[in-house]
Protein backbone atom coordinates (compact mmCIF):
# COMPACT_ATOMS: atom_id res chain seq x y z
CA UNK A 1 0.00 0.00 0.00
CA UNK A 2 1.30 3.65 -0.90
CA UNK A 3 2.07 5.80 1.96
CA UNK A 4 -0.61 8.22 2.81
CA UNK A 5 -0.06 11.77 3.70
CA UNK A 6 -0.88 11.54 7.07
CA UNK A 7 2.42 9.74 7.61
CA UNK A 8 4.56 12.55 6.39
CA UNK A 9 2.86 15.09 8.95
CA UNK A 10 4.96 16.66 11.32
CA UNK A 11 5.16 14.73 14.66
CA UNK A 12 2.19 16.32 16.66
CA UNK A 13 -0.41 15.59 14.94
CA UNK A 14 -3.78 18.27 15.45
CA UNK A 15 -4.89 14.80 17.45
CA UNK A 16 -2.07 13.92 19.17
CA UNK A 17 -1.53 17.83 20.40
CA UNK A 18 -5.31 17.35 21.88
CA UNK A 19 -4.28 13.81 23.37
CA UNK A 20 -1.01 15.39 25.15
CA UNK A 21 -2.62 18.41 25.90
CA UNK A 22 -5.75 16.97 28.06
CA UNK A 23 -7.63 20.43 27.34
CA UNK A 24 -11.16 19.68 25.62
CA UNK A 25 -12.53 20.18 28.25
CA UNK A 26 -11.36 23.39 29.47
CA UNK A 27 -13.99 26.00 30.03
CA UNK A 28 -15.00 28.11 27.29
CA UNK A 29 -14.34 31.74 27.96
CA UNK A 30 -18.24 33.07 28.95
CA UNK A 31 -20.73 34.60 26.72
CA UNK A 32 -20.94 37.99 28.59
CA UNK A 33 -16.78 38.37 29.03
CA UNK A 34 -16.93 37.74 25.01
CA UNK A 35 -19.27 40.47 24.62
CA UNK A 36 -17.62 42.81 26.75
CA UNK A 37 -13.93 42.17 24.40
CA UNK A 38 -15.59 45.20 22.56
CA UNK A 39 -17.21 47.36 24.94
CA UNK A 40 -20.18 48.24 25.94
CA UNK A 41 -21.52 50.08 22.64
CA UNK A 42 -19.80 49.90 19.57
CA UNK A 43 -22.43 51.41 17.38
CA UNK A 44 -23.87 49.27 15.72
CA UNK A 45 -25.25 49.34 12.02
CA UNK A 46 -27.92 51.95 11.90
CA UNK A 47 -27.45 52.68 15.08
CA UNK A 48 -27.97 49.60 16.93
CA UNK A 49 -27.58 48.94 20.68
CA UNK A 50 -24.63 47.50 22.43
CA UNK A 51 -23.23 43.93 20.68
CA UNK A 52 -24.57 42.10 24.03
CA UNK A 53 -28.33 43.56 23.68
CA UNK A 54 -28.07 42.03 20.01
CA UNK A 55 -27.06 38.70 20.89
CA UNK A 56 -29.60 35.92 20.24
CA UNK A 57 -29.13 32.27 21.49
CA UNK A 58 -29.50 30.60 17.76
CA UNK A 59 -31.60 26.96 17.87
CA UNK A 60 -32.71 25.30 14.03
CA UNK A 61 -36.17 26.90 15.14
CA UNK A 62 -34.46 30.48 15.76
CA UNK A 63 -32.31 31.15 12.62
CA UNK A 64 -30.16 34.01 13.77
CA UNK A 65 -29.14 36.08 11.10
CA UNK A 66 -26.15 38.37 13.02
CA UNK A 67 -26.02 41.74 13.21
CA UNK A 68 -23.92 43.89 11.05
CA UNK A 69 -21.92 46.99 12.53
CA UNK A 70 -21.07 50.42 10.64
CA UNK A 71 -17.83 49.91 12.70
CA UNK A 72 -16.95 46.43 11.49
CA UNK A 73 -17.37 46.69 7.50
CA UNK A 74 -17.07 44.01 5.19
CA UNK A 75 -13.97 44.39 2.77
CA UNK A 76 -14.35 46.56 -1.09
CA UNK A 77 -15.62 44.77 -3.84
CA UNK A 78 -12.49 44.41 -6.28
CA UNK A 79 -9.14 44.60 -4.04
CA UNK A 80 -6.38 43.24 -4.98
CA UNK A 81 -4.26 40.26 -2.79
CA UNK A 82 -2.12 41.46 0.04
CA UNK A 83 1.65 41.00 -0.43
CA UNK A 84 0.78 38.83 2.60
CA UNK A 85 2.13 36.67 4.77
CA UNK A 86 -1.11 35.48 5.24
CA UNK A 87 -1.23 34.50 8.64
CA UNK A 88 -4.17 31.64 9.76
CA UNK A 89 -4.57 30.27 13.40
CA UNK A 90 -5.85 27.07 13.56
CA UNK A 91 -6.04 23.39 14.72
CA UNK A 92 -2.47 21.52 14.10
CA UNK A 93 -2.31 20.54 10.41
CA UNK A 94 -6.18 21.01 9.09
CA UNK A 95 -4.93 22.47 5.87
CA UNK A 96 -2.21 20.06 4.09
CA UNK A 97 0.53 22.14 3.19
CA UNK A 98 0.58 21.07 -0.42
CA UNK A 99 -2.64 23.33 -0.57
CA UNK A 100 -0.95 26.09 1.03
CA UNK A 101 1.91 25.89 -1.37
CA UNK A 102 -0.06 25.77 -4.05
CA UNK A 103 -1.81 28.79 -2.48
CA UNK A 104 1.52 30.76 -2.08
CA UNK A 105 2.78 29.53 -5.71
CA UNK A 106 -0.55 31.26 -7.29
CA UNK A 107 -0.59 34.33 -5.21
CA UNK A 108 2.97 34.89 -4.26
CA UNK A 109 2.31 35.49 -0.67
CA UNK A 110 3.73 32.88 2.01
CA UNK A 111 1.78 31.31 4.53
CA UNK A 112 2.43 31.57 8.28
CA UNK A 113 0.16 29.07 10.10
CA UNK A 114 -0.12 29.05 14.13
CA UNK A 115 -1.33 26.14 15.60
CA UNK A 116 -3.47 25.77 18.66
CA UNK A 117 -4.82 22.39 20.26
CA UNK A 118 -8.30 23.41 21.37
CA UNK A 119 -11.20 25.97 20.27
CA UNK A 120 -10.77 27.51 23.64
CA UNK A 121 -7.11 28.61 23.22
CA UNK A 122 -7.89 30.11 19.65
CA UNK A 123 -11.18 31.55 21.22
CA UNK A 124 -8.61 33.50 23.86
CA UNK A 125 -6.14 34.40 21.38
CA UNK A 126 -8.73 35.91 18.72
CA UNK A 127 -10.03 37.92 22.10
CA UNK A 128 -6.61 39.52 23.08
CA UNK A 129 -4.44 39.33 19.06
CA UNK A 130 -7.64 38.84 16.95
CA UNK A 131 -5.85 41.65 14.54
CA UNK A 132 -2.63 39.63 13.98
CA UNK A 133 -4.37 36.35 12.18
CA UNK A 134 -6.31 36.68 8.84
CA UNK A 135 -8.04 33.66 8.97
CA UNK A 136 -9.57 31.47 11.61
CA UNK A 137 -9.41 27.84 10.62
CA UNK A 138 -11.60 27.06 12.23
CA UNK A 139 -14.00 28.06 14.69
CA UNK A 140 -17.39 26.21 16.72
CA UNK A 141 -20.70 26.83 15.51
CA UNK A 142 -21.55 27.63 19.46
CA UNK A 143 -19.11 30.43 18.54
CA UNK A 144 -19.97 32.01 15.72
CA UNK A 145 -23.14 34.29 17.07
CA UNK A 146 -21.00 35.39 20.16
CA UNK A 147 -17.45 36.35 18.29
CA UNK A 148 -19.37 38.24 15.32
CA UNK A 149 -21.78 40.17 17.82
CA UNK A 150 -18.90 41.02 19.65
CA UNK A 151 -16.87 42.17 16.60
CA UNK A 152 -14.01 39.97 17.14
CA UNK A 153 -14.78 38.44 13.17
CA UNK A 154 -15.57 41.01 10.60
CA UNK A 155 -18.54 40.20 7.84
CA UNK A 156 -17.46 38.29 4.64
CA UNK A 157 -17.48 39.55 1.07
CA UNK A 158 -18.81 36.94 -1.20
CA UNK A 159 -17.87 38.47 -4.43
CA UNK A 160 -14.55 36.94 -3.74
CA UNK A 161 -16.22 33.73 -2.78
CA UNK A 162 -17.51 32.58 -6.37
CA UNK A 163 -16.40 28.90 -5.59
CA UNK A 164 -18.45 28.56 -2.71
CA UNK A 165 -21.52 30.03 -4.05
CA UNK A 166 -20.63 27.42 -7.27
CA UNK A 167 -20.06 24.30 -4.98
CA UNK A 168 -21.10 24.16 -1.54
CA UNK A 169 -23.93 22.06 -0.68
CA UNK A 170 -26.92 24.36 -0.81
CA UNK A 171 -27.96 23.34 2.68
CA UNK A 172 -24.72 24.57 4.14
CA UNK A 173 -25.18 27.76 2.75
CA UNK A 174 -27.60 29.30 5.45
CA UNK A 175 -27.19 27.43 8.51
CA UNK A 176 -29.24 28.19 11.15
CA UNK A 177 -26.49 30.51 13.54
CA UNK A 178 -25.80 32.22 10.72
CA UNK A 179 -28.25 32.83 8.28
CA UNK A 180 -26.62 33.63 4.72
CA UNK A 181 -23.25 32.75 6.04
CA UNK A 182 -22.58 36.93 6.72
CA UNK A 183 -19.28 35.82 8.83
CA UNK A 184 -18.84 32.08 8.32
CA UNK A 185 -18.21 29.70 5.93
CA UNK A 186 -18.37 25.73 6.32
CA UNK A 187 -15.14 24.04 5.94
CA UNK A 188 -15.85 20.44 7.05
CA UNK A 189 -18.82 18.44 7.96
CA UNK A 190 -18.85 15.13 9.93
CA UNK A 191 -21.60 13.34 12.15
CA UNK A 192 -20.35 11.43 15.98
CA UNK A 193 -21.64 8.15 16.28
CA UNK A 194 -20.29 4.37 16.67
CA UNK A 195 -17.08 2.75 15.27
CA UNK A 196 -16.41 -0.94 16.75
CA UNK A 197 -14.60 -3.90 15.94
CA UNK A 198 -17.42 -6.03 14.31
CA UNK A 199 -14.93 -9.14 15.09
CA UNK A 200 -15.04 -8.68 18.53
CA UNK A 201 -18.66 -7.21 19.15
CA UNK A 202 -21.66 -9.63 18.35
CA UNK A 203 -24.54 -7.09 18.40
CA UNK A 204 -25.22 -5.76 15.09
CA UNK A 205 -25.36 -2.09 16.88
CA UNK A 206 -26.87 -0.56 13.83
CA UNK A 207 -30.35 -2.91 14.54
CA UNK A 208 -30.54 -2.12 17.95
CA UNK A 209 -33.71 -0.21 19.86
CA UNK A 210 -30.81 1.85 21.17
CA UNK A 211 -27.53 1.93 19.27
CA UNK A 212 -26.26 3.82 22.68
CA UNK A 213 -27.10 0.51 24.93
CA UNK A 214 -23.54 -1.00 23.59
CA UNK A 215 -21.23 2.01 24.94
CA UNK A 216 -23.01 1.01 28.56
CA UNK A 217 -22.78 -2.93 27.59
CA UNK A 218 -20.58 -4.32 30.54
CA UNK A 219 -19.46 -6.97 28.18
CA UNK A 220 -16.97 -4.93 26.51
CA UNK A 221 -16.37 -2.73 30.16
CA UNK A 222 -12.47 -1.82 29.63
CA UNK A 223 -12.95 -2.09 25.62
CA UNK A 224 -15.16 1.06 25.26
CA UNK A 225 -13.82 4.57 24.69
CA UNK A 226 -15.61 7.78 24.53
CA UNK A 227 -14.80 10.94 23.21
CA UNK A 228 -13.46 13.60 25.70
CA UNK A 229 -14.95 16.62 25.99
CA UNK A 230 -17.88 18.64 28.24
CA UNK A 231 -20.15 18.34 24.93
CA UNK A 232 -19.19 15.42 23.19
CA UNK A 233 -18.91 13.52 26.46
CA UNK A 234 -22.19 14.29 28.06
CA UNK A 235 -24.41 13.60 24.31
CA UNK A 236 -24.02 9.94 25.17
CA UNK A 237 -26.09 10.09 28.04
CA UNK A 238 -28.72 12.79 26.39
CA UNK A 239 -28.87 10.82 23.73
CA UNK A 240 -29.33 7.48 25.19
CA UNK A 241 -31.77 9.43 27.08
CA UNK A 242 -33.71 10.92 24.57
CA UNK A 243 -32.60 14.15 25.38
CA UNK A 244 -31.46 17.71 23.85
CA UNK A 245 -27.94 17.61 23.79
CA UNK A 246 -28.35 21.01 24.90
CA UNK A 247 -30.61 21.51 27.38
CA UNK A 248 -29.66 23.35 30.44
CA UNK A 249 -32.76 20.90 32.25
CA UNK A 250 -30.40 20.67 35.47
CA UNK A 251 -32.63 17.69 36.40
CA UNK A 252 -31.75 15.93 33.32
CA UNK A 253 -28.21 16.91 33.75
CA UNK A 254 -28.23 15.61 36.75
CA UNK A 255 -29.24 12.44 36.08
CA UNK A 256 -27.16 12.22 32.69
CA UNK A 257 -24.28 12.79 35.40
CA UNK A 258 -25.27 10.05 37.35
CA UNK A 259 -25.75 8.15 34.25
CA UNK A 260 -22.05 8.62 33.65
CA UNK A 261 -20.66 8.13 36.92
CA UNK A 262 -22.51 4.92 36.87
CA UNK A 263 -20.62 3.71 33.26
CA UNK A 264 -17.36 5.57 34.44
CA UNK A 265 -17.46 2.61 37.62
CA UNK A 266 -18.79 -0.42 35.45
CA UNK A 267 -17.09 0.01 31.73
CA UNK A 268 -14.03 1.45 32.98
CA UNK A 269 -14.06 3.80 30.04
CA UNK A 270 -11.12 5.50 28.71
CA UNK A 271 -11.94 9.23 27.11
CA UNK A 272 -9.57 10.27 24.27
CA UNK A 273 -9.98 11.41 21.02
CA UNK A 274 -7.43 9.20 19.04
CA UNK A 275 -9.17 5.81 18.55
CA UNK A 276 -7.20 5.94 14.68
CA UNK A 277 -4.03 5.67 17.04
CA UNK A 278 -5.41 2.93 19.23
CA UNK A 279 -5.92 0.22 16.56
CA UNK A 280 -4.21 -2.42 18.27
CA UNK A 281 -6.72 -3.96 20.02
CA UNK A 282 -7.21 -1.54 22.22
CA UNK A 283 -10.75 -0.86 22.03
CA UNK A 284 -13.49 -2.74 20.69
CA UNK A 285 -16.03 0.24 20.68
CA UNK A 286 -15.24 4.24 20.11
CA UNK A 287 -17.35 6.92 20.54
CA UNK A 288 -16.20 9.27 17.91
CA UNK A 289 -16.81 11.62 14.90
CA UNK A 290 -16.95 10.15 11.43
CA UNK A 291 -13.71 11.89 10.23
CA UNK A 292 -11.60 9.55 12.42
CA UNK A 293 -12.81 6.61 10.48
CA UNK A 294 -11.03 7.95 7.33
CA UNK A 295 -7.35 7.63 9.14
CA UNK A 296 -8.33 3.71 10.17
CA UNK A 297 -6.79 2.04 7.35
CA UNK A 298 -3.35 3.71 7.52
CA UNK A 299 -2.77 2.71 10.97
CA UNK A 300 -3.42 -1.13 11.01
CA UNK A 301 -2.02 -3.15 12.87
CA UNK A 302 -0.78 -6.19 11.72
CA UNK A 303 -3.56 -9.07 11.11
CA UNK A 304 -6.11 -6.31 11.37
CA UNK A 305 -8.21 -5.33 8.05
CA UNK A 306 -10.35 -2.74 7.50
CA UNK A 307 -13.55 -4.79 6.77
CA UNK A 308 -13.40 -5.42 10.95
CA UNK A 309 -14.56 -2.29 11.44
CA UNK A 310 -18.02 -1.02 11.43
CA UNK A 311 -19.58 2.49 11.63
CA UNK A 312 -22.96 3.25 13.22
CA UNK A 313 -24.41 6.71 13.02
CA UNK A 314 -28.27 6.52 15.60
CA UNK A 315 -30.14 8.66 13.06
CA UNK A 316 -30.51 6.69 9.87
CA UNK A 317 -30.40 3.18 11.84
CA UNK A 318 -33.26 1.10 12.55
CA UNK A 319 -34.03 2.71 16.11
CA UNK A 320 -34.02 6.36 14.53
CA UNK A 321 -31.87 7.89 17.37
CA UNK A 322 -30.50 11.63 17.57
CA UNK A 323 -27.12 12.14 16.81
CA UNK A 324 -24.98 14.53 15.74
CA UNK A 325 -24.12 16.19 12.72
CA UNK A 326 -22.04 19.81 12.38
CA UNK A 327 -19.46 21.71 10.54
CA UNK A 328 -16.72 23.44 11.70
CA UNK A 329 -16.46 26.64 10.19
CA UNK A 330 -13.86 29.43 8.69
CA UNK A 331 -14.15 33.24 10.02
CA UNK A 332 -12.01 36.34 9.67
CA UNK A 333 -10.56 38.08 12.56
CA UNK A 334 -11.82 42.11 12.39
CA UNK A 335 -8.80 43.60 11.97
CA UNK A 336 -7.13 41.05 9.59
CA UNK A 337 -3.86 43.19 7.66
CA UNK A 338 -4.62 40.28 4.31
CA UNK A 339 -8.20 39.97 4.21
CA UNK A 340 -8.54 39.44 0.37
CA UNK A 341 -5.90 36.80 0.91
CA UNK A 342 -8.27 35.20 3.50
CA UNK A 343 -11.47 35.07 1.18
CA UNK A 344 -8.79 33.70 -1.52
CA UNK A 345 -7.58 30.97 0.11
CA UNK A 346 -11.40 30.04 1.61
CA UNK A 347 -12.43 30.14 -2.98
CA UNK A 348 -9.28 27.90 -3.35
CA UNK A 349 -10.55 25.25 -0.76
CA UNK A 350 -14.19 25.26 -2.65
CA UNK A 351 -12.61 24.37 -5.85
CA UNK A 352 -13.27 20.88 -6.29
CA UNK A 353 -9.97 19.29 -7.49
CA UNK A 354 -8.47 21.31 -4.02
CA UNK A 355 -11.54 20.16 -1.96
CA UNK A 356 -10.52 16.97 -2.80
CA UNK A 357 -6.83 16.72 -2.71
CA UNK A 358 -7.11 18.61 0.73
CA UNK A 359 -10.02 15.76 1.81
CA UNK A 360 -7.10 13.23 1.10
CA UNK A 361 -5.10 14.39 3.36
CA UNK A 362 -6.96 16.27 6.11
CA UNK A 363 -9.67 12.95 6.64
CA UNK A 364 -12.90 15.51 7.35
CA UNK A 365 -15.43 15.97 4.41
CA UNK A 366 -15.75 19.39 2.98
CA UNK A 367 -19.76 20.04 2.31
CA UNK A 368 -18.38 20.32 -1.71
CA UNK A 369 -21.19 19.00 -4.28
CA UNK A 370 -18.16 19.30 -6.82
CA UNK A 371 -17.28 15.66 -6.26
CA UNK A 372 -19.36 12.67 -5.49
CA UNK A 373 -18.74 9.70 -2.73
CA UNK A 374 -18.50 7.45 -5.65
CA UNK A 375 -15.24 9.40 -6.58
CA UNK A 376 -14.18 9.84 -2.81
CA UNK A 377 -14.45 5.09 -2.83
CA UNK A 378 -12.61 5.03 -5.73
CA UNK A 379 -9.80 7.61 -5.20
CA UNK A 380 -9.15 5.36 -2.05
CA UNK A 381 -9.88 7.91 0.79
CA UNK A 382 -12.50 5.92 2.17
CA UNK A 383 -13.02 2.11 1.86
CA UNK A 384 -16.26 0.65 0.93
CA UNK A 385 -17.66 -0.63 3.75
CA UNK A 386 -17.08 2.63 5.55
CA UNK A 387 -19.26 4.29 3.03
CA UNK A 388 -21.86 5.15 5.46
CA UNK A 389 -19.64 7.56 7.39
CA UNK A 390 -19.69 9.97 4.12
CA UNK A 391 -22.68 12.35 4.29
CA UNK A 392 -24.64 13.81 1.41
CA UNK A 393 -27.01 16.74 1.24
CA UNK A 394 -29.73 14.36 2.31
CA UNK A 395 -28.60 13.47 5.43
CA UNK A 396 -28.65 17.44 6.01
CA UNK A 397 -32.94 17.53 7.33
CA UNK A 398 -31.56 14.69 10.02
CA UNK A 399 -29.10 17.25 11.28
CA UNK A 400 -31.56 20.17 11.52
CA UNK A 401 -34.04 17.82 13.48
CA UNK A 402 -33.84 19.85 17.19
CA UNK A 403 -32.32 16.52 18.49
CA UNK A 404 -29.70 16.15 16.12
CA UNK A 405 -27.76 18.94 16.60
CA UNK A 406 -24.54 19.14 19.40
CA UNK A 407 -23.19 22.12 19.17
CA UNK A 408 -26.16 24.70 20.06
CA UNK A 409 -25.17 28.30 21.38
CA UNK A 410 -25.07 27.59 25.53
CA UNK A 411 -26.09 30.47 27.91
CA UNK A 412 -22.52 31.13 30.06
CA UNK A 413 -23.92 29.04 33.82
CA UNK A 414 -25.44 26.12 31.25
CA UNK A 415 -22.12 25.92 29.56
CA UNK A 416 -20.42 26.12 33.47
CA UNK A 417 -22.88 23.32 34.53
CA UNK A 418 -21.71 21.65 31.71
CA UNK A 419 -17.92 21.40 32.19
CA UNK A 420 -18.33 20.70 36.09
CA UNK A 421 -20.37 17.77 34.88
CA UNK A 422 -17.14 16.77 32.59
CA UNK A 423 -14.63 17.39 35.18
CA UNK A 424 -16.18 15.52 38.47
CA UNK A 425 -16.91 12.69 35.52
CA UNK A 426 -13.77 12.41 33.97
CA UNK A 427 -11.34 13.77 36.14
CA UNK A 428 -10.45 16.86 33.46
CA UNK A 429 -9.34 14.37 31.25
Amino acid sequence: MSEHPIERRKPLSRRDFLRRAGMTGIALPSMAAILAACGSDNGGGGGSASPSAAFQLARPDNPVTLPLFDSNPPIADGLSPEAGPLRIIGYPDYIWNRVLKKFTNEFGAEVEYTQYATPEEMLREIQTHGSDFDLWVTTTVENVGKVATAQLIQPLNRTYLPNFDANAWDGVKSQYFDVGSVYSIPYTIYETGIAYRNDIVTEDVAAMDNPYDILFDTKYAGQTHLLNGARDTLSVPLFRMGESVSTDDPAVLEQAKQMLLDGVSSMNWKFDHVDYNELNNQFAIHHTWSGQLTYYIYYLPEGVTIDQFTWVWPPQEVGGKAGVLATDVFAIPKGAQNPVLAHALINMLYDGDTALENYSYEGFQPPNKAYSIDKVIADGIVPENLRNTLLTEDHLPLGSRPLEVQEWELEPATTQLYQQIYTEVTGGV
